[in-house]
């Protein structure tokens, strides 16, 4: 495969898509891992959340200091240079040799292409756009692809495709998702991983991932989707109105119920994500005394649920958790988390109060 090395003035730039769960942030953090034990180029990343609550770029921050996050609106609507030259001052602050923008999920990649097609020379001379790399989970294309539209585009446009998860699904699964990219007209140039990849692959699939490709035809000129800092209807978004509720709880979350009430919640939650402070956690050793919280990443993507351990305590304080979907109750949401809130010492009742009768 040809060097990944950034030229003196031009420097590799691969889009990373992919819907609300498909493996995005998962995939990238492992490379920023990767990198340290491979003969990799430095990687820049700049992460662009639909939410207010920069919950991947955060994730990303434990593994790299080279993360830069737009959150709060989908690139796509954002008319402009700025994701561009922001991306480029980064490469200049961290001296990256390779850049990687993740997308929101709902990103219209074709949009994208349209504001570098625009860019001016200043900023087009910088980037070497190695084109779209779309992740796909194996295991929800199905039903992922019958809730929203930008998924199908997201294929269609991709110079790439990278099937994840596919531990969680046989063989005869795996064979209907090709023949469904199939009939999508999607590019035969097709890749897959599990959270069993090794390294050495894993550095294999960045060097796939950022080959040159030959020149896509330039995209359509499409309408402006929505005005910056409003919600998704219509334009580019079709289907229904998605809104994100951001929530942040000062105190740790009790993982077992955490995890039921997110397995309980309705279909038109899309896509769940956050940091958490937990006890209980499933790795946690029991103890005489209860353990101290431990903080965790928390996912619900196509139905499943993860808590995962994180490799080091992030710099916030809070717990925060983005819930992503159609017609969301915030308040309802609340309430729900609120039964999963582990008292605080100040909520506790003094010694010489009686407690209240259970």
């Amino acid at each position: 495969m040809p060097s990944l090395s950034a030229s003196a003035r031009r420097t590799p730039f691969l889009l990373v898509t992919g819907f609300l769960g498909s493996g995005k942030t998962t995939l990238i953090n492992r490379w920023l891992t990767v990198q340290r034990v491979q003969p990799l180029p430095r990687l820049g990343v700049v992460v662009n959340e639909f939410g207010q609550v920069g919950i991947d770029g955060a994730l990303l921050g434990l593994s790299s200091g080279g993360v830069l996050e737009f959150a709060n609106g989908c690139v796509c609507c954002v008319k402009g240079t700025e994701l561009w030259e922001s991306a480029v001052d980064l490469i200049e602050r961290t001296q990256a040799e390779v850049m990687l923008v993740e997308t929101s999920g709902l990103v219209e990649p074709a949009a994208l292409l349209e504001q570098f097609a625009l860019l001016p020379p200043r900023l087009k001379d910088r980037i070497d756009l190695r084109g779209l790399l779309c992740v796909v989970d194996a295991r929800a294309l199905p039903q992922v692809l019958s809730l929203r539209a930008e998924v199908r585009h997201q294929i269609e446009l991709a110079d790439r495709l990278l099937l994840t998860k596919l531990d969680l699904v046989d063989a005869a699964t795996l064979a209907q998702v090709h023949a469904l990219l199939d009939t999508l007209g999607a590019r035969a140039d097709r890749a897959g991983a599990a959270l069993s990849t090794p390294p050495a692959t894993l550095g294999d699939l960045l060097r796939w991932a950022l080959s040159p490709t030959p020149p896509a035809p330039k995209p359509p000129t499409l309408p402006h989707a929505h005005p910056p800092g409003e919600p998704c209807r219509g334009g580019l978004h079709e289907g229904k109105q998605l809104v994100s509720v951001s929530v942040q709880l000062p105190g740790p979350l009790l993982a077992p119920p955490l995890l039921r009430l997110l397995a309980e919640l309705p279909g038109t939650v899309l896509r769940a994500k956050g940091i958490v402070q937990v006890h209980g956690a499933p790795w946690q050793v029991p103890q005489a005394s209860e353990p101290d919280p431990v903080w965790a990443a928390v996912h619900l993507a196509g139905g499943r649920v993860e808590l995962l351990p994180l490799p080091a305590s992030p710099t916030a304080t809070l717990s925060s958790l983005v819930f992503i979907g159609e017609d969301l109750d915030e308040a309802w949401l609340r309430v729900r988390l609120s039964a999963c809130s582990v008292p605080t010492a100040a909520a506790q009742p003094e010694q010489n109060t009686p407690a209240l009768s259970r």
